[in-house]
């Protein structure tokens, strides 16, 4: 079957985790298991980490992306997921590997291979000014693993950011008061949502997709898990345990996703979510959000 999918965040897949990633075939093994799973093209993402294990990765990447093959979706570019978020909102990220916005650290990921998404914490010292930067390299800025105000919230999306990650996922609560509402309410904003029955609540989804149902893209944050089943696998340097349809670190938390877009959509579906909205969300919607032809991403593969 002809891949069709387009995945904005992907950490890693059949499992190969992406910045534990030794060789070009540990890649390729992401890149066909994404295939299989009917994903044309996606963007690896690289989360909060040394910048020396950051760099390495990213080079790693681009060398997979620079020489497709047959059987593999293709790689649009790379997501930064940090370094530069939340302490207070890390999720798995580690803690020790976070860093306050800084322009020659950025510089030298920038420099290692083609940077299309970067997510980062509005509310950090020195973002906004990291924001504008990014914009003018004509760079997604992504909102996200922030505990941002709504004020701090709208301060970045005046910037330039036009996105937001994992919505609801590791922001302020009650979402009201922050990124997630500032988000919802902005028709210009972009939203990525995971539709995975575990990261949102059903009921969560059923009360806000209605309100942002022309400009939300899905994804399912997937690691190394996805694609394979349950059993432990490797997230950067962190260990993950994939079972009943969840991967978490051995603390218990959530270790991003191992749903894939099919079942994502089912689940829009019985959400009332009509086909066409659904399918765009995992398709065209997220080209055209990092600046990517769906057309030529898909007549790729004819």
């Amino acid at each position: 079957m002809k891949p069709k999918y387009i995945d904005l965040q992907v950490n890693g897949h059949g499992g190969v985790d992406l910045l534990s990633a030794k060789t070009t075939d540990e890649i390729r093994v992401v890149s066909r298991s994404l295939y299989k799973n009917e994903v044309a093209g996606y963007l690896p993402t690289i989360i909060t980490s040394s910048l020396e294990s950051a760099v390495k990765a990213i080079k790693l990447i681009e060398q997979v992306r620079k020489d497709p093959k047959s059987g593999e979706a293709l790689i649009l570019g790379i997501h930064l997921e940090g370094p530069f978020i939340s302490t207070e909102k890390a999720g798995v990220h580690p803690k020790e590997f976070i860093t306050p916005p800084n322009l020659d650290h950025l510089k030298a990921l920038l420099a290692a291979g083609l940077i299309k998404q970067v997510t980062l914490a509005p509310e950090v010292s020195g973002a906004i000014d990291l924001i504008k930067f990014l914009v003018d390299q004509n760079i997604l800025v992504s909102l996200g693993h922030s505990n941002a105000t709504k004020a701090q919230a709208i301060a970045g999306f005046e910037a330039g950011a036009k996105t937001v990650t994992h919505l609801f996922n590791a922001m302020a609560k009650p979402p009201e008061q922050g990124l997630s509402d500032a988000a919802i309410e902005r028709t210009d904003v972009v939203i990525q949502i995971i539709v995975d029955g575990v990261h949102v609540s059903d009921q969560l989804l059923s009360q806000t997709l209605p309100k942002i149902k022309d400009r939300f893209i899905i994804t399912n944050d997937a690691v190394a898990a996805a694609g394979l089943g349950e059993g432990k696998f490797s997230f950067g340097d962190i260990n993950v345990v994939a079972k009943d349809g969840q991967a978490r670190s051995i603390e218990g938390k959530l270790a991003g996703g191992i749903a894939n877009m099919t079942d994502s959509i089912k689940r829009l579906a019985t959400l009332g979510i009509s086909n066409e909205i659904a399918v765009a969300s995992a398709t065209t919607r997220p080209c055209e959000l990092i600046g990517v032809s769906y057309e030529s991403v898909i007549n790729h593969f004819d």
